[in-house]
């Protein structure tokens, strides 16, 4: 599966699921990127863990409203600051039960995800009360 892909995939799910549109603004830059400037020689790469991470917590921030969480065993994960960019949206995803670990104490940045995996991955997300902490 695409970045784009898994961006539009999460999109229609989120739209047949709840029945509501995105807002018009206030999506957050990264998804915005996706929406409006992903540009036509990034649409074949592969979605990597970190990039789906950082997907998945802006949509959780932006859309749903879901607020951030405070760390716990995230902490633990050995390479959690091999992307400082992702670092808070991989905690985020971790915390919440969204995105396992892809071996022992170590998340796993930049390996693929799988079109299975992506589909688990929004339905974990779209099934996380909206607004309260979880």
């Amino acid at each position: 599966m695409t970045e784009k892909e898994f961006f539009d995939y999460l999109i229609n799910e989120y739209a047949e699921k709840t029945g509501k549109d995105l807002p018009a603004d206030g999506m957050g830059y990264y998804l915005e990127y996706f929406l409006d400037n992903y540009p036509p020689e990034k649409l074949e790469l592969k979605l990597s863990r970190k990039i789906c991470a950082r997907i998945i917590h802006e949509f959780m921030l932006n859309v749903l409203q879901i607020p951030d969480v405070e760390w716990k065993s995230a902490a633990q994960l050995k390479d959690i600051y091999d992307c400082r960019v992702c670092a808070n949206a991989i905690a985020q995803v971790y915390e919440r039960g969204i995105m396992p670990e892809s071996e022992e104490k170590a998340f796993g940045l930049n390996k693929t995800v799988s079109k299975e995996e992506a589909k688990r991955y929004v339905e974990l997300l779209l099934s996380k009360p909206e607004k309260k902490d979880v």
